[in-house]
């Protein structure tokens, strides 16, 4: 796969126009901030000391050497080309050797409705006024004064510096943003192309490195469920292997005519039908309830939710465990006065029939078995707890219990019996519900395995109280 060139590219570009746009801005905001600094002051000026001039001049037309005496003083004092002319545009004086052209008829009827005329030219530098102010137009005067010099300079050398320093401003911001987002680009298609370890390593205090670190997050989430998934047939795959080789054998056995001994495997095969049925059993629950959790129903029907009497619910689940395993001894108590739970009746009872399964085969055979119902230090939680004096759990393999297929037992000894399953879909048959499924463990000292059902406040009644049942139906021994 080629790699494509690590420049900033159409960001550089963008960031750049940025640039000149903001250049332009300024350059628009001078010029307006001199046309109202600048130029009307300077204009105001002008035509104060123009409008001094003009009543001198005013007293000076009949006196023609002391009017171009005036003249020549207007020009060497304030640089100044003055032009005067009667009504009928007759030259009377002027201090410069190209005198001003004469008004037109238009251009004298503007001068006389409006008192003064801007020429043609950019203002304040020309101007021409009436004499005298008032009254009867007998004269005018047209006065040009020398603009001021342009900036010392090269403009267009200017000009390429400021769009120089604006490049390469724009090209170091648009390194900093474009680093980043061809990085995370580059870990995106390595992702894609399976390498699940990548990582975008961007360490940043800014929202670039808030995405960088979510992406990161979402990349271990992803490694996390694509390796999930792959255990997931490896364990399928191993669990299905050995009944399926008994099942083999017994054929082979009984095809070459020995039917006794294929015979005396069929217990061995019913039992291994038996956890294959329970195996698919459990994976199809599971995997229904994550897709209704997940994704709002969809591709998964509903829980079948009721209402369901809490000493009912827990007779049950104590009746089947007594049935499993006769010889076993369980406490079975109800506390407190409880309402009848919104669940499905079904789910949840297996929920209960997976934890105290689990419960048995992890105990001695003599250590009692503990169910208990009670609410939750709150009146609005139920607690459903699951309690054995059994092996118990290494802390290192706490946080993995109710992984799918993950057991304690590293060597998938049959002795327990199991898959791995019954916690995993114990926990998420109580997601389902809006609980929560807790354990705490001690090795040598037991597991309690506790379930958290939210409880309608309004409907429990204080006051507890323990029910025993009798020795062969509520307490066991």
């Amino acid at each position: 796969m080629s790699r494509r060139p690590r420049t900033p590219g159409r960001l550089l570009f963008r960031i750049y126009l940025v640039g000149i746009a903001q250049l332009v801005l300024v350059v628009a905001t001078l010029f307006a901030a001199r046309s109202f600094v600048v130029d009307k002051p300077l204009r105001h000026g002008f035509i104060r000391h123009a409008a001094y001039n003009i009543r001198e001049w005013e007293e000076l037309l009949e006196d023609p050497v002391a009017l171009q005496a005036s003249l020549d003083r207007a020009a060497r004092l304030l640089e100044a080309k003055v032009t005067l002319r009667d009504a009928s545009g007759r030259l009377i004086a002027t201090n410069t050797s190209a005198p001003s052209p004469e008004l037109t008829p238009v251009e004298l009827d503007e001068l006389t409705l409006h008192g003064e005329r801007l020429s043609r030219g950019r203002p304040p530098h020309s101007l021409t006024l009436p004499i005298p102010e008032e009254g009867p137009l007998e004269a005018y005067a047209t006065i040009i004064t020398r603009p001021p010099e342009p900036p010392p300079g090269n403009t267009a050398l200017v000009v390429c510096a400021v769009l120089l320093s604006t490049a390469i401003t724009s090209l170091a911001f648009a390194r900093t943003l474009a680093r980043p987002l061809q990085r995370l680009a580059e870990v995106a298609r390595a992702l894609g192309e399976g390498k699940l370890d990548t990582r975008t390593g961007i360490r940043r205090r800014d929202e670039l490195g808030q995405v960088a670190e979510a992406f990161d997050e979402m990349a271990c989430r992803l490694t996390h469920l694509l390796r999930s998934q792959k255990e997931l047939l490896a364990n399928v795959s191993h669990e299905l292997r050995t009944p399926l080789a008994r099942i083999r054998v017994a054929l082979d056995l009984a095809e070459e005519g020995n039917a006794e001994t294929a015979r005396e495997m069929l217990s061995d095969i019913t039992s291994d039908l038996a956890e294959l049925e329970q195996l698919v059993d459990d994976v199809l629950t599971a995997a229904r309830l994550d897709l209704a959790t997940g994704n709002a129903g969809v591709g998964a029907p509903p829980l079948r939710q009721e209402q369901v009497e809490v000493q009912s619910l827990v007779d049950k689940a104590a009746s089947r465990f007594r049935t499993a395993r006769p010889g076993r001894v369980l406490e079975v108590s109800v506390e407190g006065s409880l309402p009848p739970v919104e669940v499905d009746p079904v789910l949840l009872r297996r929920a209960l029939d997976n934890l105290l399964d689990n419960a048995g085969k992890y105990s001695e055979p003599k250590s009692p078995v503990r169910l208990r119902a009670q609410a939750a230090g709150t009146p609005d939680t139920l607690s459903l707890e699951v309690a054995d004096e059994g092996i118990g759990i290494e802390s290192e393999d706490l946080l993995r219990v109710g992984t799918p297929f993950f057991r304690t037992d590293r060597s998938r000894a049959r002795r327990t019996g199991g898959i791995g399953m019954g916690l995993a879909l114990a926990r998420r048959i109580v997601d389902a519900h809006g609980g929560t499924l807790t354990l705490e463990s001690q090795p040598g000292v037991g597991t309690t395995a506790r379930i958290l059902l939210p409880l309608p406040p309004s409907e429990l009644t204080t006051g507890r109280r323990e029910t025993s049942s009798p020795p062969a139906h509520r307490r066991g021994a």
